[in-house]
């Protein structure tokens, strides 16, 4: 289900608690490769249970996604900033990785150790 060109397109989806004083319920749903009826792209969370069309303008249509589903849309639509690049090798590097062909180990032999002076 996910596809790395859309992992930092997120969405926080706040939803209205049915008790007054109560905190919200937020949901956090990512891009998925799903247009919805409206031509915008779908979110997901990660359950997939929760499953919105999301307009570039932040106005979010929640979709059924099981029978006899009737969800509450939510109160407010807040983007999520992409997160920073990682440090150090990343997934193209470990993609990278994954495909090279094992090497074989370095076997110890007199010709490849380090000669050492005695201490003695």
């Amino acid at each position: 289900m996910s596809n790395h060109r859309y992992d930092d397109d997120r969405f926080e989806l706040v939803f209205a608690t049915p008790t007054s004083g109560g905190t919200p319920d937020v949901v956090v749903v990512r891009r998925s490769t799903r247009r919805g009826a409206g031509g915008h792209p779908v979110y997901l969370d990660t359950t997939g249970i929760v499953c919105a069309e999301i307009s570039d303008r932040g106005e979010a249509r929640m979709l059924a996604t099981g029978p006899h589903q009737l969800p509450a849309p939510p109160v407010r639509v807040r983007r999520i900033a992409p997160t920073a690049p990682q440090q150090g090798p990343g997934r193209e590097h470990a993609r990278r990785q994954a495909a090279e062909p094992a090497r074989p180990a370095l076997r110890e032999t007199p010709a490849n150790l380090p000669e050492v002076a005695a201490t003695r």
